[in-house]
Order: structure tokens, then C-alpha cells, then sequence
């Protein structure tokens, strides 16, 4: 992963020397004003850094189908603590030791707007859990990695009438110490990928369209504000080859310019920072699938049943296998609708393709006609001066011109030399 970050930089440096060394009149920005605005972010940002801090509040709640003492950890907001509501509940289905919870279990949350399960393991009483999966119900969204730390892989699953869709964000999701984010963006039914590094106040944004056939561009990066506008440097690759960087302000390009190596070793730095944070988290990932498997072998026996929620739904985990295959028939469909939206994309470029070459044509069947009626006029206009010159020849041997004769000079006296001619009879000298 690492390996293909800078190939691609590797690539956007030799297209970028090779613009600067083709003779291009473009302005050389320095290394200050191409970090000018990165500058002003960073200063803001360290300057409000505590406000986009939300420490949370740390709350042991007693689970609701537990009659001995096993407080189960609840971290939350400073902002807003839910565990006041009078509809909240939450529950454990694991062990109890010491008066907290302990080793590997489910905790489900319940609230008039909240539904969310987070599979967890306790391992010291009045130590905050390791959370390995946390999925919310509401919103078909489910969290699965190194939760505590930052680096976890965000799936969201769009299933409604007429839309069905897939979307991930894996990398690092910040923490309170760090309140930044390394994250792709991916889609199994989108070509395009997109990598940022975000903070609250601005973001680096690199757009992949290699994969995407219907799109000229190859990779376009920008720095964007806290309202997602463009603001700073950037620029943009295309597949010919080409390459176009330059300024932008509230989203509007005003100047075209070279950037130096500098900014575009700063770009690699950051890419590098986002490929290795998604594979982080796409190894946490792999951890925490399999503790995944450790809980299901824990609770799909017969003799496991609860009350304290609807046991077909608490056991819903054992039949995700019925779900996966559902879940299979409608990517399969919508990748079946995805390939003929491509082919029906295809054909209207071939047709436009087509129109435009018959277009280019009949220009150039208009444009030879135009060619070959200017030179058959000047054919015309060419034999016409022939014949002219023809007849004035054949008039011109009935004339007869006057004479000229010369008069004796005398060689050697120069200064008297005297030129005369004689025409019609009189005589002209000089």
C-alpha cells in the first residue's frame, strides 16, 4: 500500500519536472507561499485545538438484567449524557467479577434514540473495556477495529426501496488527544477513491479517478476549509499525462503556478500517513472478526436464551450467514445494474464519438469542396489570361514598332557625349 502512494508521487513528480523543463512561462511559487496556507490552518488550529475537545465523561452504569453489582464502562459526552435519560438501559450478557464486568461480552444500549450493541472485553475491574465492534442499529452502521485507538474500519449499508448502496471509511478516526483523521473513502460499486487528512478546521484531499474509464482526470488534490471549499495550492493529473496546478480561493481557480518539490513531498508524506492508517485498520479489522467468531461460538448454543431483549433479535448474530447471502443478491444486482449503466454510458460515447468523427468529416468533405471550387475558379481565371495573352500575341505581330538607330558617339570626347533617337521621324536625344 505504502509502495503504491509513491508511485503515484513518483509519477506526479516526472510529470511535473517535465512541465517546468518544457520551457513554461508559469510562475515558480517558493516554498513559504506554497505553505502560506497550511500555515494559517495549523496556527488556527492549535489555537482552538480545546475547543473541538469533547472529554468524555467517564460513567459506570449497573446493566438493567444484572442483579449482582457488574458496572459496565459508559464514556459520554460532556455535552450530552444519555445515562440521564429516562428511557436509558443498558445491558451486558457477559460475566461479572468483582462488581464490574468482566471478559469477553455484548453490551446493548438502548435509548428512545439510541440502539447499539458494542461487543467488548473487560480484563481489570474500573478499566476502561478494549471495544472491538460497535454497530448501530439506527443508522445500519457498524465500527469494527482497534475502536479504543483510533483505527477502525466504518462500513455503512444504504438499504432503502430504491437505493441500495456500500460505503467505507477505514483508517484513523482520531482520539481525544489527536483530534484528526487519516481516512479513505472507498465504494465496492464506485471506481473513484478518495484519501484525506482531515482536522476540524481544514482537510488534504486527494482524489484516485484511475479507475474510472469515463473520467479524463487520474488524480486531483486540493486543500479544502472547514466548509469543504477549496482554499490553497493544488492540482490535477490527467490521464494524457498532463498536469495543471495552481491556486484557488473559496473554490474559484485564480492563477495557475509551479509548485516546488517541497509542497509535493509535504502531499507524500500525507498519503503515506492515510495508507498506512487504513492498514492499520484493516488489520484491526481482522482482530477484531475474530473475536467476533469467539462470541458467536459463545452464545449460538441452545441452552444460551435471555429475556432482557427479544431472544430471536439477541441471537440474530448466529444466522448472519441467511443475511450475508440476502446481502450478496443485492450487490450482485447492483453491480448487474452498475455493468449495463457502464455499457449504456459506452455505447452513447461510441454513438457521440461517432457523430463527432461524421461531423469532422463532412467538415472536411465541405472544407475540400470549398478547396477544389478555389482552384478550379483559378484554373478558369488561369486559361482565361492564356487565351487573353493569346490574342494579344497574334495582335501584336500585325504592328509595326518604331526604329530605333543610334547616332555616332565620339569615344573621345566624353563630355559631349549625346544619345539620340529617332521615333516616327523625330529625333529624341539625351
Amino acid at each position: 500500500m505504502v509502495l503504491r502512494y509513491n508511485f503515484i508521487l513518483m509519477i506526479m513528480f516526472v510529470l511535473i519536472s517535465g512541465c517546468a523543463s518544457s520551457g513554461s512561462r508559469l510562475p515558480v511559487i517558493s516554498d513559504s507561499e506554497a505553505f502560506k496556507y497550511e500555515k494559517e490552518y495549523l496556527a488556527e488550529y492549535e489555537s482552538l485545538k480545546n475547543n473541538f475537545l469533547n472529554p468524555k465523561i467517564i460513567k459506570w452504569v449497573q446493566p438493567s438484567n444484572k442483579k449482582v453489582p457488574c458496572k459496565v464502562y459508559s464514556g459520554v459526552s460532556r455535552n450530552k449524557n444519555i445515562t440521564l435519560g429516562e428511557n436509558f438501559k443498558m445491558f451486558w450478557d457477559g460475566d461479572c467479577r468483582d462488581g464490574y464486568a468482566y471478559g469477553l461480552g455484548m453490551e446493548f444500549l438502548r435509548d428512545t434514540v439510541s440502539n447499539i450493541d458494542a461487543l467488548a472485553i473487560y480484563q481489570k475491574s474500573s478499566a476502561e473495556p478494549q471495544y472491538f465492534i460497535i454497530k448501530y442499529n439506527l443508522d445500519n452502521k457498524t465500527q469494527e477495529g482497534d475502536i479504543n485507538n483510533g483505527y477502525y474500519v466504518e462500513t455503512i449499508i444504504t438499504d432503502e426501496k430504491f437505493n441500495f448502496d456500500i460505503n467505507y471509511v477505514s483508517g484513523f478516526m482520531g482520539t481525544l488527544s489527536q483530534p484528526f483523521r487519516l481516512v479513505t473513502y472507498s465504494s465496492p460499486f464506485e471506481d473513484n477513491i478518495f484519501y484525506q487528512k482531515q482536522y476540524p478546521n481544514f482537510s488534504y484531499a486527494l482524489s484516485d479517478f484511475s479507475n474510472n474509464e469515463f473520467e479524463n482526470r487520474k488524480f486531483q488534490f486540493g486543500m479544502h476549509d472547514k466548509n469543504n471549499t477549496q482554499q490553497g495550492f493544488g492540482f490535477t493529473t490527467l490521464k494524457s499525462g498532463q498536469i495543471g496546478s495552481g491556486e484557488a480561493i473559496n473554490g474559484k481557480a485564480i492563477r495557475r503556478v509551479q509548485l516546488p518539490k517541497s509542497y509535493l513531498n509535504k502531499i507524500d508524506q500525507i498519503l503515506n500517513e492515510v495508507a498506512q492508517a487504513t492498514q492499520k485498520a484493516k488489520d484491526a479489522q481482522k482482530k477484531a472478526l475474530r473475536v467476533k467468531k469467539q462470541y458467536i461460538n459463545k452464545i449460538c448454543k441452545d441452552s444460551v436464551q435471555v429475556t432482557f431483549i427479544d431472544n430471536s433479535k439477541y441471537k440474530a448474530i448466529c444466522s448472519e450467514g441467511e443475511d450475508i447471502t440476502n446481502l450478496k443478491d443485492k450487490i450482485e444486482n447492483k453491480f448487474a445494474q452498475i455493468n449495463l449503466q457502464k455499457q449504456q454510458k459506452r455505447e452513447q460515447l461510441r454513438q457521440q464519438q461517432q457523430l463527432n468523427a461524421q461531423r469532422q468529416q463532412q467538415q472536411q468533405q465541405q472544407q475540400q469542396a470549398a478547396l477544389t471550387d478555389f482552384a478550379n475558379s483559378m484554373q478558369e481565371l488561369g486559361n482565361t489570361a492564356r487565351q487573353a495573352g493569346s490574342r494579344a500575341l497574334q495582335n501584336s505581330n500585325s504592328l509595326s514598332y518604331p526604329s530605333v538607330t543610334p547616332l555616332n558617339i565620339n569615344p573621345l570626347n566624353r563630355t559631349k557625349i549625346k544619345t539620340c533617337y529617332t521615333v516616327s521621324g523625330i529625333e529624341f536625344c539625351r
